[in-house]
């Protein structure tokens, strides 16, 4: 029975191939089928929610019933035939009675997609198995309890991954990835478990009605395996395509099916006897033990029948001896008679001529009459001698049943061959004929299987015997005994041997050759095989149009052969390969595509490339609608080397697999990868942190964003790496050309006159500019990053567009991570000579003091130095000049701090004050460009602004403090600036790595009495809290913003503030003295006119550093009183404060100061004080 897409269930003779009646009609793809042991019912599962029942005679509809929400993918029918069980896609499972339809169980709910249902042998468990969630699961088949729940991944297709073994202890399940689980249906446990011939699109398994072996199917190939030793037996067939379902009869035969085609084979030539011989032993045994009784019953009948035959016989015999005799001896005398009468006349009377005449004429009669006795007599003697070769034959008959039936089979085959050699030209009568017939088919099949045991124990003399006598006998069909024979003459000589030998069997010779044939075939002797097939077409040369047997055999042996073939070259490496498929193709294969493409991928691996490129192209042409063609070119371009030949190709066969009709080839495609998106999108990870134009050191062009991204793309690697990944993506390799490719080096110089710039050379080459101080620098820079293998190289001279605004606000922010990014930086010392040696060139450098070499010096990685005549400085040979205790030690004198400290920095709003300092000591040559050297580090962006002066420093600053919350940037001495009285005019004043302002930590035995002494004095612990609240309650951090600070500080108002001495006429400044109730009398020195100022006032604004000493002195763990009682102690501390002035009444400006006012709060100060004094103040 079959079924499949076209919605129809149709039935086959096995014999012939034939189809039986009328197709049943199921409407839609018939995805389920199941015949009932008896042969009556035929069960189907569609496409449709329903189940139909055929009458399997008459092909009509019998019954039909729903019962699931989907299409139902799996049926079975019990042993008994009173009952199916169904699953569906919907995950359910149902048990119905045939007779009735009548749901016995379920709906079941499995978890996914039910795509396998078994019933076991004894009908009381059911097997299942469900896709999507891959299990199998055991149910019990009248309750409906699950027994057993096991993890394994089986196809999504088709009824055919499960079988019971005979008892029903052993389920057999096929994974989808190829591996054989043997499981115990007690408790789900593995029992074993091995993988199979291979593992793409595993399938089907069947088990064989012995249970000695079960069938397995991958793609269009079947192997079988042994279920003991878990070996593989026998060898593996082929079907014309993937096997989606498949048998074994009780006769051992296989069939096979998948897309709309039917295999039938028998496995007596394909897998060793011992797995079937019990199965024919038995039948054998049972057709003798009839045959025996009969013969008994016959015997008796005959001895009774033949002793009166023969006596009847004998009678008749010798009458007819008698009236033999009677005629001759009458006959004679008349005959002597009438010659004495004729001679006495003749003597008497000369005259009497005409009596004369009539006697003679009566002599004639009498000899007629004695010739016809003389037949009559002779054809007696043949009736004599047939009755007695019927007796002689009745007698050997009897003879040859009776060595049958005592077991000695070679004696009574030898007596049927004396028989048949020592007849006398009698006839034997049809029975004879009959019997001979029926004696010599039980005399094979006996001596095959004589022969079948010895060969089994490597006993080939004897099986060569008994196989010989059977040949003898004449010839079968099929002709398994020839076969049989072959093979154990070939285990002790060769073919030709085996051909000479076959002679005295008086065989057809084609039988001789195809017995040969196959057998080497099936042997694996496939060359040897080919060689005698060829053989046998020289030598037997007759149209096979006229022997149909003869052509139908030629083209499956060519089918066997080609397929051993690519079997062969499939497991062997591409070197012999490529011989076993050309041989393959040799023979003319039906579909030569699949064995050109392996053949064509074989030469390329073996560097073979033209001839791989041939075979591609015979596809092509064979078939230029299918992929192969297309897929074995890109192989062979691709290993030629011929990556953009091979990328097209590959395009064309991604082309073909999207437009077959074919919807399994359509799936194909997404094993495929395409490979250009995700390089692109890692050129574009890759440069976005990049510079926005680099030059190509090769052609000195300027190249943007676009044309760096397209500039990989046109390079060979890219087309080998599109080429190289077409099934799986190799991102580590893409990441590690991408990154290679796009290296930079960035320029570090200090700017001279006529610099190039961006408008200037964007149109030209670099190495095209006229020669001048500045361009040989840019050119000899560019020919020294081409020289070490860099691609790419940058120079803010040619690389920003400084017309732009946009574009150069964004390169000043981003610049810090472009050296950072950057895989070399080589700085150009101009004024320093490689003639000098002395290790002070760097550190007196011009480059060394400005404000822009600072960030990039701090920002690369790897940095070298070089001299004005473009050697490297003090002749380093290191890769990394920053590792070189020379350079090291110059920029510790350079810079005032350490090589550990300078590695640190990083873009951001940490290390504030470290970047300032750093900053204090460089030069520009741009006002504006003091603050906007920073960008980077700092990582803020602010407009920039050219022309507007010392303001930028201020915006800078503001961007730090509001985004940072660092209070250090208030601490400085020096004129203020025009932004913000808060900030100053430059960052000359931030020339002190760790400011004197912050009040000291108190070291804790200090701290223990200072404590106690402010307990000793009573003070109101309220106060006390509420200061320690108040002082908590501030915003952690000032705020800048508009050019308004909001700064949370302590407030010590000025209650005298007088004018000590005239201006200092050097300085221009003025000395005051500043009273306070809670500082005392304080001097202070400042540029500005204070004279006739009111409501001055002292400031505290560093009260983060004061709230975080509560936590570096250990008092985090203490009550809050202790805690509150510690930070008076502590703001009793010496620090600097900050001098502001009324603007109105509830704004300030800060008066700077020429030196620190360095302060400490009175012992005697009221608490009352404090507390009304923190608040925030707004400074312009």
């Amino acid at each position: 029975m079959s079924g499949g897409k076209q919605g129809r269930i149709r039935r086959w003779q096995v014999e012939d191939g034939k189809e039986v009646g009328t197709p049943m009609d199921a409407g839609r793809t018939v995805g389920a089928l199941a015949v009932s042991r008896d042969g009556k019912w035929v069960v189907s599962g569609t496409g449709f929610i329903r189940i139909t029942v055929w009458n399997a005679e008459s092909h009509s509809k019998a019954k039909e019933f729903t019962g699931h929400s989907s299409y139902v993918r799996a049926v079975d029918v019990s042993q008994d035939g009173t009952r199916t069980v169904t699953g569906s896609e919907d995950g359910t499972v149902c048990i119905w009675s045939l007779p009735d339809s009548q749901r016995l169980l379920g709906p079941l709910q499995l978890p996914n997609h039910v795509v396998a249902v078994k019933f076991s042998p004894d009908g009381h468990l059911i097997a299942t198995a469900t896709w999507k969630r891959f299990s199998v699961q055991i149910y019990d088949s009248q309750t409906g309890h699950r027994l057993v729940d096991v993890p394994i991944h089986v196809s999504s297709q088709f009824n055919q991954s499960l079988a019971w073994a005979r008892d029903g202890k052993q389920l057999f399940v096929l994974s989808v990835d190829g591996d054989i689980y043997c499981l115990d249906t007690s408790n789900g446990a593995t029992l074993s478990k091995w993988r199979i011939h291979n593992s793409s699109n595993a399938r089907c398994i069947a088990l064989a009605s012995n249970g000695k072996f079960i069938a397995a199917s991958a793609g269009s190939s079947v192997s079988f395996w042994d279920t003991t030793t878990r070996k593989q037996i026998g060898s593996t067939i082929r079907h014309q395509a993937d096997v989606v379902s498949m048998a074994i009869s009780k006769n051992y035969d296989i069939v096979i099916g998948g897309d709309e085609k039917i295999t039938l084979r028998n496995l007596q030539d394909v897998v060793p006897s011992s797995y079937y011989e019990d199965m024919f032993r038995e039948q054998e045994i049972e057709r003798l033990r009839i045959e025996r009784a009969k013969l008994e019953e016959s015997l008796g009948a005959h001895d009774r029948s033949s002793n009166s035959k023969i006596a009847d016989l004998e009678k008749t015999i010798q009458q007819l001896r008698d009236t033999l005799a009677d005629s001759q001896r009458i006959a004679s005398q008349k005959a002597n008679t009438l010659n004495e009468t004729i001679k006495s006349l003749g003597a008497k009377d000369k005259s009497s001529s005409n009596k004369i005449a009539h006697l003679k004429k009566t002599v004639e009669e009498l000899r007629t009459r004695l010739t016809r006795s003389q037949r009559k007599a002779d054809e007696n003697d043949n009736l004599i001698k047939t009755l007695h070769v019927g007796l002689r034959a009745h007698e050997q008959q009897h003879h040859c049943e009776a060595l049958f039936a005592e077991g000695r089979i070679h004696d009574a085959a030898k007596s049927l061959i004396g028989l048949a050699n020592t007849g006398d030209g009698a006839t034997p009568n049809v029975r004879i004929f009959a019997w001979v017939s029926d004696f010599a088919h039980r005399c094979k099949a006996s001596l095959e299987r004589i022969g079948d045991e010895a060969s089994s124990v490597e006993k080939y003399d004897q099986a060569l015997e008994a196989y010989s006598l059977a040949l003898s006998l004449g010839p079968s069909s099929p002709n398994t005994v020839l076969i049989k024979w072959v093979n154990a003459m070939l285990t002790r000589g060769s073919a030709n041997e085996a051909l000479a030998a076959a002679a005295k069997f008086e065989l057809p010779k084609f039988l001789i050759y195809q017995a040969i044939c196959d057998v080497l075939e099936r042997d694996r002797y496939v060359s040897v095989a080919i060689e005698y097939f060829k053989q046998m077409q020289s030598e037997l040369t007759e149209d096979t149009s006229t022997h149909p047997e003869r052509a139908a055999w030629e083209l499956d042996f060519r089918a066997r052969c080609v397929g051993r073939l690519e079997e062969l070259g499939d497991a062997t490496k591409p070197e012999e390969a490529i011989g076993h498929y050309s041989k393959a193709l040799s023979l003319g294969p039906m579909n030569p595509i699949e064995i050109l493409a392996k053949r064509s991928k074989a030469r390329a691996i073996t560097g073979a490339w033209e001839e791989a490129l041939i075979d591609a192209d015979k596809i092509i042409e064979l078939d230029s609608s299918c992929h192969r063609g297309y897929e074995m070119r890109h192989t062979a371009l691709h290993r030629a080397g011929r990556h953009a030949e091979a990328v097209e190709a590959f395009n064309t066969m991604l082309l073909k697999l999207e437009q077959s009709p074919n919807e399994h080839i359509r799936e194909f495609r997404r094993q495929y990868v395409d490979a250009r998106p995700t390089i692109r999108r890692v050129i574009d990870e890759t440069i976005r942190n990049m510079p926005r134009v680099l030059i190509d050191t090769a052609t000195g062009h300027l190249y943007d964003k676009k044309r760096q991204a397209e500039a990989f793309e046109a390079l060979p690697i890219y087309n080998e790496l599109v080429s190289s990944m077409t099934t799986e993506l190799d991102r580590a390799r893409i990441w590690r050309e991408v990154k290679e490719f796009y290296r930079y080096v960035m320029l570090s110089h200090r700017w001279e006159y006529d610099e190039p710039l961006l408008q200037k050379v964007e149109k030209i080459s670099i190495y095209e500019l006229k020669a001048s101080p500045a361009n040989i620098k840019l050119q000899r820079f560019c020919s020294l990053a081409r020289s070490r293998g860099f691609h790419w190289a940058w120079s803010d001279t040619c690389c920003v567009d400084k017309v732009n605004n946009v574009v150069l606000q964004e390169s000043l922010v981003a610049m810090f991570t472009w050296y950072r990014g950057s895989s070399l930086t080589v700085v150009y010392l101009r004024g320093v000579s490689s003639l000098s040696q002395l290790p002070d060139g760097l550190r007196r450098s011009v480059w060394n003091t400005r404000a822009w070499t600072y960030q990039e010096y701090v920002a690369a990685e790897t940095v070298q130095f070089y001299t004005e005549d473009w050697k490297p400085y003090l002749g380093l040979t290191l890769s990394n000049h920053k590792d070189s205790p020379d350079i090291i030690s110059e920029m510790q004198q350079a810079t005032g701090v350490s090589a550990q400290e300078l590695a640190v920095l990083g873009p951001g709003l940490d290390r504030v004050r470290e970047k300032l300092y750093f900053a204090s000591k460089r030069q520009t040559t741009l006002v504006e460009d003091v603050a906007y050297s920073l960008l980077g580090i700092f990582n803020v962006a602010i407009p920039v602004i050219y022309g507007e002066g010392n303001r930028a420093v201020g915006r800078l600053l503001e961007h730090i403090l509001t985004g940072s919350g660092d209070v250090t940037i208030l601490a400085w001495t020096g004129r203020a600036g025009s932004y913000n009285s808060c900030l100053p005019v430059d960052l000359a004043v931030y020339d002190q790595l760790v400011p004197p302002h912050f009040p000291q930590p108190v070291e804790a035995a200090e701290m223990d009495r200072m404590v106690l002494e402010l307990r000793s004095a009573s003070p109101d612990l309220s106060l006390v809290g509420m200061l320690y609240d108040r002082l908590h309650a501030l915003p952690p951090s000032p705020s800048l913003a508009a050019k308004r600070l909001r700064l949370p500080a302590i407030v010590f108002p000025i209650t005298e503030f007088v004018r000590t001495s005239d201006s200092d006429p050097v300085t221009s400044l003025h000395v005051y003295r500043a009273t306070t109730s809670a500082l005392g009398n304080v001097e202070i020195k400042t540029a500005d006119d204070l004279t006739g100022m009111n409501d001055l006032r002292f400031v505290h604004p560093w009260i983060r550093t004061l709230l975080d000493q509560e936590f570096e002195d250990g008092a985090a763990g203490l009550n809050k009183t202790m805690k509150a009682l510690r930070l008076v102690a502590r703001l009793r501390q010496p620090f600097g404060a900050l001098l502001f002035a009324p603007l109105s009444r509830v704004e300030y400006r800060r008066v700077a100061a020429d030196s620190l006012i360095m302060v400490r709060v009175c012992g005697e100060t009221s608490l009352t004080d404090l507390v009304d004094d923190v608040r925030m103040i707004d400074v312009h």
